[in-house]
């Protein structure tokens, strides 16, 4: 089991990577490139994917072999997990009332395992 959980601590900090990487790239598309926020947030979310991807793959799971089949799962799981995040916020919000950090809290209580779990069995899967 420490295996496992040296991998999710490593997820965790190829989290932390991406989403300073989506920051870092979001602000600099709309303060100094001038780019309109929505498609700002497409493009820093995609390079931050991609970077996501890339450590996920060379260092929280060591994975070999077949990057392209791993990076489209890799997409895949990405897309789960903001689906996951969406109806989380949109479940606190609009039905239960609550406010938007009390959603921001469920998400990340529940999506990072999910998404862990998706990686781990699923996107980075060593083939048998």
């Amino acid at each position: 089991m420490p295996t496992l959980v040296r991998k999710f601590a490593r997820f965790a900090v190829v989290g932390v990577v991406a989403t300073l990487t989506h920051t870092v790239l979001f602000a600099i598309a709309i303060e100094w490139l001038r780019i309109e926020p929505v498609a700002a947030t497409a493009l820093a979310f995609t390079l931050a994917m991609l970077v996501g991807y890339t450590l996920n793959r060379r260092w929280t799971f060591a994975a070999r072999g077949g990057a392209d089949a791993k990076l489209w799962r890799y997409m895949v799981a990405a897309l789960i997990g903001l689906a996951a995040n969406s109806l989380i916020m949109f479940l606190a919000v609009h039905a239960v009332h609550w406010s938007p950090y009390v959603g921001l809290v469920w998400s990340v209580l529940l999506v990072p395992p999910l998404t862990f779990a998706l990686n781990h069995l699923w996107v980075f899967r060593p083939r048998t």
